[in-house]
């Protein structure tokens, strides 16, 4: 033992005991110092969790799931301003509500005593089955059981049917919140009426009809085993496709019902006799009928879609609740409808004689509108042509997607350009090939030629592909989805973070309009209602506001009273896309692709819209009162309109814009301070100098708008000299061209690469007229005059021209001039024969202006 010295000299041994004790209880006072940090750490992580993440999600509001109402959609009457009722809703879904004191009291037991034997006993959440749940997934088994009947209605009315840890812990607090606000008997009415049992059948009241043929108040204790062993798996426990499945499950119900004292051995016996012999099904096959004589209009039907779409966004209902409660939750629906537009649009679309046209397979031409006003509401829609005979059918106008073609290029191309500064209307670009694709020249135009340098306006106005795409080389493809994306809201662009192999993320697809998914009629009225509105994007809605009525108040479920609004482009931007477009459809150039779509007394503009082989046509215009989007095409089976050189979209657009507008003022649309006028040359798009005034084609010359700090500085750098024409020829001066043929003119000089491709200016261009070399109608110079009084016989250098004298040999002085002239012959004609017949002209004569050929085009 070890020994150590004490206080007198003598030694003691060691006691290493007490130091091991105390080494000990060190270690466990750090281990335990450590688990309370954890803990305490772990508990504020969780409570910020909970205070983040679940409890602002925990409450379900009761009111929304009462559905024993009759829903209505109303619109405002515009002379009085008070709503109007549209059309009352009708319940799709196969289910017919049934109160609680109507529901049998065996259905009752049998449903708590297979589903939640302590339902009674506990306050939304079983803590016992839970914690067999938390054990199961310790274990490393998936997240399940543990559900209480108040906890699976909140599973079946929201949407969080994920299995995750968040999921059940989000149930949890929901349960103890909802059952905190209602009865046991308000839990199992919601329940029974909201399981689904199969065959199309919701709540027990519709299953009992369809699987025995009779009012689920008259179900036996063995029928009503049957119907409520369905609802843990329809498909697996369906009594036509797996009956022993579903006998076993009610057998099981039955003895669950026995053990937990709720029917006595008895009648336990007697039920399960029941089953075991087999229960009468009276419906063999099929779903149960859903169909309904109350169709909705195309405008009705989606006030629906977006209010179900709209209660699932904010309230987190899955849509069995969302649509339950608005076709039977009694709710009031206020609709941004116009019957008065929505009456012209069905005049038009109602009428089969407006778009006549079949396909090669006899498919009818189809089209769809919406119509949008200056607020953002859509007043009109339709959604094809012809009557709608049914409920649930593709909407065209809303659903359907197709590819846009060139009504894209204002959205993707000019106004984000002109918006960042890029480019100005009066800015010059070049209408010629961009680049090379597979060996050819890419884009072509529609109009099958290029024009060669223009205004960004002409190009609008004829609707080029070439200069779209030469501004979103310079714009860049990111900053051209951005715009569609975040400013005009396009909800179908497909990025290359959606798919790396087929995007929009293009020159195609973005200056084109060849968009991956297409567009819909929708989203492209309200993307160009931007511009009317001054810049300002407002998502389009079908309604104002939807309310419930609840202890005799009217409370607001969704409110769309006063949307919210973002800039999408400067107001400047806005103007200059509306008078570009207006020029699409007045077509000052004569080169206007819109003009189908024009009528007098309103201001308007609009942009057409082709795809490929012409198999989509489309129109997008608006006025200061209303924007409307239309496609027309063949819905099932694209393939090309065959009427290619008219436009049946901007033909509809105007039957339908003509007639809303009568009666309204003509008002612009309007214009932000600032605006200068500048001349400048069409050929740079710079001020003019005086050499743009002396292009041979005419004056080059044109004033301008600009908002101020957007107007050139610069002169013109392309008439930048002058040369001398010859009039005759229309080629540069040659030596021998007379004077009075000659003109001062001054070409545009600028280099291009056209690959290969002619454009319609190129026989204006200097580096064109220079390789066409000098004048070849004066070669030489001109005949002189000849005196023949200075003609000496001994000087050579008098002798006549050859060209006046042909005859002249020095030899033969009979062949020499003379002074005077020859005697003429004698003249046959009467009395003639005294008078000298006078020489013949040696000068050209002066006053013969030639005519100025015009140059030619390429």
């Amino acid at each position: 033992m070890a020994e150590t010295m004490n206080r007198s000299g003598g030694r003691e041994p060691v006691r290493r005991g007490g130091g091991v004790l105390r080494g000990i209880l060190k270690g466990i006072g750090t281990f335990f110092l450590i688990g309370v940090l954890t803990c305490a750490f772990l508990a504020c992580f969780g409570a910020v969790y909970l205070t983040r993440e679940i409890l602002p999600n925990a409450h379900v509001e009761a009111q929304a799931y009462s559905t024993a109402l009759a829903s209505t959609i109303y619109y405002t009457d515009k002379e009085t301003g008070q709503p109007v009722e549209l059309q009352s809703l009708y319940g799709s879904e196969n289910r017919v509500w049934v109160p609680y004191d109507q529901i049998p009291k065996d259905l009752i037991d049998v449903t708590v005593a297979i589903e939640d034997k302590r339902f009674y006993d506990h306050r939304g959440v079983d803590w016992i089955r839970t914690g067999y749940a938390v054990l199961s997934m310790a274990k490393g088994s998936d997240i399940q059981g543990g559900s209480t009947l108040t906890q699976q209605l909140l599973k079946n009315m929201t949407q969080y049917k994920d299995v995750t840890v968040k999921r059940k812990i989000l149930e949890i607090f929901r349960a103890l919140d909802f059952e905190k606000s209602h009865t046991k008997e308000e839990i199992l009415e919601l329940y029974l009426n909201y399981i689904y049992l199969g065959q199309n059948c919701y709540g027990v009241s519709t299953a009992a009809e369809n699987y025995f043929g009779k009012p689920v108040g008259e179900l036996s204790l063995a029928e009503c085993a049957s119907l409520i062993a369905i609802t843990n798996n329809p498909s697996l426990y369906n009594p036509y496709l797996h009956p022993d499945n579903n006998a076993k499950r009610a057998l099981l119900a039955l003895d669950a019902m026995l053990d937990q004292g709720k029917i006595d051995q008895a009648r336990h016996d007697q039920a399960v006799a029941e089953v075991k012999a087999g229960l009468t099904f009276t419906k063999g096959s099929g779903d149960a009928d859903t169909s309904t004589t109350n169709v909705l209009s195309w405008y009705a039907e989606q006030v629906v879609r977006d209010v179900i779409r709209d209660l699932k966004a904010q309230y987190e209902y899955t849509d069995e609740v969302a649509s339950n409660m608005v076709y039977s939750g009694g709710l009031k629906i206020y609709a941004c409808i116009d019957p008065d537009v929505q009456s012209v649009v069905d005049s038009v679309y109602l009428d089969r004689s407006n778009l006549p046209q079949t396909s090669s397979r006899g498919e009818p031409l189809e089209s769809a509108m919406v119509v949008l006003d200056a607020d953002g509401k859509v007043v009109a829609m339709a959604g094809a042509m012809g009557e709608k005979t049914a409920n649930q059918v593709l909407n065209m106008a809303t659903m359907s997607r197709r590819q846009p073609g060139s009504s894209i290029k204002p959205l993707s191309a000019y106004a984000p350009a002109l918006d960042r500064g890029l480019i100005t209307p009066s800015s010059v670009l070049d209408d010629t090939p961009v680049l090379e694709l597979n060996g050819s020249a890419w884009p072509s135009n529609s109009y099958g030629y290029y024009w060669g340098r223009e205004l960004v306006s002409k190009a609008v106005e004829q609707s080029a592909n070439t200069i779209p795409a030469r501004i979103i080389q310079d714009l860049g493809i990111r900053t051209s989805m951005e715009y569609l994306q975040d400013k005009f809201h396009l909800s179908t662009l497909v990025t290359a973070a959606d798919s790396a192999k087929s995007n929009d993320e293009g020159l195609a697809q973005l200056a084109l309009g060849g968009l991956t998914k297409g567009a819909t009629v929708m989203d492209m009225a309200a993307a160009y209602s931007v511009f009317p509105r001054n810049g300002v994007y407002q998502a389009p809605r079908t309604y104002t506001k939807v309310t419930q009525e609840k202890d005799g108040q009217e409370i607001v479920l969704l409110d769309h009273t006063e949307p919210e609004q973002e800039s999408a482009v400067k107001a400047t931007t806005a103007w200059y896309i509306n008078s570009m477009l207006e020029n699409v459809i007045k077509s000052p150039n004569g080169v206007g692709t819109g003009r189908e779509a024009n009528f007098s007394g309103m201001t308007i503009a609009g942009k057409t819209g082709s795809t490929n082989d012409y198999k989509d046509r489309w129109f997008v215009g608006y006025s200061p009162y209303y924007t409307a989007a239309v496609w027309t095409g063949y819905a099932d089976h694209p393939e090309r309109i065959n009427n290619g050189s008219t436009n049946p979209a901007a033909q509809l657009w105007r039957k339908v814009m003509q007639p809303i507008h009568e009666g309204l003022s003509d008002k612009d649309f309007d214009a932000p301070d600032g605006l200068v006028t500048v001349n400048i040359c069409l050929d740079s798009g710079k001020k003019a100098g005086a050499n743009c005034l002396l292009d041979p084609r005419g004056s080059r010359v044109q004033a301008a708008y600009f908002f101020n700090g957007d107007q050139p500085t610069d002169y013109c750098d392309v008439h930048t000299s002058t040369v001398q024409i010859c009039s005759e020829s229309g080629q540069l001066a040659g030596d021998y061209c007379p004077e009075e043929d000659l003109r001062t003119v001054s070409y545009p000089s600028f280099q291009r690469d056209s690959m290969g491709a002619s454009a319609r200016d190129s026989a204006s261009r200097l580096e064109y007229v220079e390789a066409q070399g000098t004048c070849t109608v004066h070669t030489s110079a001109p005949p002189a005059s000849y005196d023949p009084s200075t003609f000496d016989p001994s000087d050579e250098s008098t002798w006549p021209p050859a060209s006046l004298y042909p005859g002249f040999d020095i030899d033969d002085p009979s062949t020499w001039p003379t002074a005077e002239a020859p005697s003429p012959e004698p003249s046959d004609e009467p009395g003639g024969g005294d008078e000298p017949t006078p020489a013949p002209s040696q000068e050209p004569d002066p006053t013969q202006e030639p005519e100025v050929a015009p140059p030619a085009e390429a």
